[in-house]
């Protein structure tokens, strides 16, 4: 009996013809392609069986990494499941992580280097308090807090400090150094001089080095080139490497997976370029490219049969992510039947999508899994919101509590605080830049100096002050005793249009570098949690109600067949039914993507491709995609995504017969008029009345063109096309 005849028997688990020739590949680098379904992690452990059982090779000689703890722990539990009745040996599963801190610590304790490593869980309120005394704590957050207001003079916001993590995490993960560290685009201002002190700052102490988990890699990485004698030790001990999500890996992992499985390159590596979606903290897509090219006698096998999804979703996944043409070429199919074709939605506006998300969740079959994804953390808790109303049970993946936490969330709260009293100067004092009464912090050091039972605004009237901050400060104190009176959503409304918030946060997000449509967001989410409540009270107690509800639906992970995750935190999973929402450029793709494609640059625009693609494949029959036309008062168009899927779910050729018109249609037989297919942004076109341009942005309905004579216009794309208006080039 043959070893796959034997699996069949004892363990179920039958291999297709690709995957046995993955299994039975030992000797020399293997690139395994996986498409989404297609039975990788099934098939990297029948290759680990296979060189225990058949090839007779110890399992202390097999080393298996891969992405993250939740993976290494998937992978070994299946392992057991299949081989625990064949073999007592174990094989050890981990992280690269994980192995790279196991070689710093042999090298550090070998040279007699004492470390400590300064990052773990910390609260904002620990953060917050800050320090007494002239010595920082020992601690990532702190530490760079510190060399922030040493170096901007100012205080770190919550916001600033995931995104300095993130440049720090970035750069050393991609291995950049020197004038390469200014190229990097990060919100925080001097990240690069920080990041610098950082590096200072860890190790100024010749006892201590301070490393944080970035560093176990870098050193990891250095320490395997500088120290032949343990490079040495772990490759002869390896004698088989194996990587799963490989994808995943950033550029320093893929460099220390490289170094360990030479000379003999026993190496199989397992990834799927079309699902690389974390470029942000590193990961590199163009090791996997160059794999025939650093190692020229390499294999690459392809597993394109996904068994996961139905017809209809693999056959539009499979179309779609042809859109990117940095890939290797794979045809994903499945035998699997067609079940349902894939439903667009169009809302009217963004309250209409929760709404109707919340109305189809309500009538779910409750025995079948069920996923809502989302780009951003934010779009959950609106969600959140109107699902507990509805007495809706859900699981959420991605527990974000900072929301509850921000400081707009807090400014909202102390403008509410201060309508109820407004003589309490340690209120103002947080707020009095926010709105427009143009109140000084020499006026506030003045309120501060006694207590009194007047308001605030009373007291400031006394004094000589300008006419215009006489008038402001009189319309300020008027509206915050109507606010006082006024529904929650009413209030914030107010706040941001009457008394001056929306127009500050602009102002200090030009000054300062915040993300003013991220501060937008908030504050949108805000009225839509402030819609119903009857009293500011009310409203500040649903902003606890639901930092709890979210903090504990982690617990309903076995309870509830509802998750709420994001599009990256749903990688590797499945669901029976997936709805994708906020489909609309700016989320997916964002802003930035969108940018930087309109200036060449392909890279994170086909990386949000990706992303949109492993949303689509965890569906496996229903999936539904969820988009609208405005959000607030302000119109946006719907995901350039969308518009791909659309012409795949009904090509041009098999478009409905269009209304007859008036006159008679222009010959379009010429090739060199703009196509439907042809339309992406960035292309340069030629319009018959308005001469030469470029496509800035487009939906189904509309495209935007920046003319070189005429200007910005904004056309109706089907006019344009049906009447050979367009022209390529």
């Amino acid at each position: 009996m043959d070893f796959f005849e034997r699996m069949k028997q004892e363990t179920g688990v039958l291999l297709n013809e690709v995957q046995q020739q993955a299994v039975v590949h030992t000797d020399g680098p293997l690139l395994l392609l996986a498409s989404p379904g297609s039975g990788k992690t099934t098939t990297l452990n029948m290759k680990i069986g296979y060189l225990i059982l058949e090839k007779k090779v110890d399992p202390d000689r097999i080393m298996a990494v891969t992405f993250s703890k939740a993976s290494a722990r998937d992978m070994s539990e299946r392992f057991d499941r299949f081989f625990s009745g064949l073999t007592n040996e174990k094989v050890h599963f981990s992280t690269i992580h994980s192995f790279a801190y196991k070689v710093v610590r042999e090298s550090l304790r070998k040279n007699s280097q004492d470390f400590q490593l300064i990052e773990g869980n910390i609260s904002d309120e620990e953060l917050k308090k800050g320090w007494d005394g002239p010595e920082v704590p020992l601690h990532k957050k702190f530490i760079l807090k510190k060399l922030y207001e040493d170096t901007n003079g100012v205080q770190m916001t919550d916001d600033e400090m995931d995104e300095l993590m993130r440049y720090i995490s970035f750069v050393k993960n991609r291995m950049l150094e020197g004038k390469e560290l200014d190229r990097v685009s990060c919100q925080v201002k001097q990240a690069s001089a920080i990041y610098q002190s950082y590096e200072a700052f860890k190790k100024k102490d010749p006892f201590k080095l301070l490393l944080d988990f970035d560093d176990m890699l870098t050193y990891c990485h250095q320490i395997l080139l500088d120290d032949a004698e343990i490079l040495s030790k772990y490759q002869q001990r390896f004698e088989y490497m194996l990587t799963d999500e490989s994808q995943d890996n950033s550029l320093v992992q893929h460099e220390i997976v490289e170094l360990l499985a030479k000379p003999q390159n026993n190496l199989c590596v397992v990834a799927d370029d079309d699902q690389s979606i974390f470029m942000w903290r590193g990961s590199d897509v163009d090791k996997l490219l160059d794999f025939e090219e650093t190692y020229p006698n390499g294999t690459v096998l392809t597993m394109s049969q996904n068994y996961r999804s139905s017809e209809d979703i693999v056959r539009v996944s499979n179309q779609f992510i042809k859109r990117n043409k940095k890939r290797y070429a794979k045809e994903m199919f499945t035998e699997n039947e067609a079940y349902t074709p894939i439903e667009i939605k169009n809302l009217s506006n963004y309250e209409k999508q929760v709404k109707y998300l919340t109305e189809q969740l309500k009538k779910r079959n409750p025995g079948k899994e069920v996923a809502v994804l989302y780009r951003n953390n934010a779009s959950a808790v609106p969600i959140a919101d109107q699902l507990d109303k509805a007495g809706i049970n859900f699981y959420m993946k991605d527990i974000d509590p900072k929301f509850f936490k921000h400081w707009v969330v807090e400014d909202i709260l102390n403008f509410m605080r201060f309508s109820y009293n407004d003589r309490r100067v340690d209120i103002l004092e947080r707020i009095h830049m926010k709105f427009n009464a143009y109140i000084s912090k020499k006026q506030i050091f003045f309120l501060k100096k006694r207590n009194s039972q007047v308001s605030v605004f009373d007291r400031l009237l006394e004094k000589d002050i300008p006419d215009y901050q006489s008038k402001n400060i009189k319309k300020a104190k008027k509206l915050f005793k109507e606010i006082n009176e006024m529904e929650p959503a009413q209030a914030i409304r107010t706040i941001r249009e009457k008394l001056g918030y929306d127009h500050a946060l602009q102002k200090m997000s030009e000054k300062f570098g915040f993300n003013a449509e991220h501060l937008m967001n908030i504050l949108n989410t805000l009225e839509k949690i402030a819609e119903g409540l009857g009293s500011l009270k009310g409203f500040a107690d649903r902003l606890k109600e639901l930092e709890k509800l979210l903090q504990t639906s982690k617990y309903n992970k076995n309870q509830s067949t509802l998750t709420l995750t994001t599009f990256h935190s749903a990688k590797g999973l499945e669901y029976n039914k997936v709805y994708m929402i906020d489909l609309v450029n700016g989320v997916i793709p964002s802003k930035d993507d969108m940018e930087t494609y309109r200036n060449k640059e392909a890279g994170p625009m086909e990386e949000a491709v990706r992303l949109f693609y492993v949303g689509m494949t965890r569906a496996r029959t229903n999936l539904e995609l969820l988009t609208y036309n405005y959000k607030g008062s302000e119109r946006v168009t719907e995901s350039i995504f969308l518009m791909n899927v659309r012409r795949i779910l009904q090509p041009e050729g098999e478009k409905k017969t269009l209304k007859k018109r008036k006159r008679q249609a222009p010959d379009l037989s010429d090739e060199n008029l703009l196509r439907m297919d042809d339309v992406e942004i960035g292309k340069r076109i030629t319009h018959r009345k308005f001469g030469q341009g470029m496509i800035k942005e487009f939906d189904r309905d509309q495209i935007g063109i920046q003319f070189e004579d005429a200007g910005y216009k904004e056309l109706l794309l089907e006019v344009c096309l049906d009447n050979g208006l367009l022209s390529k080039g």
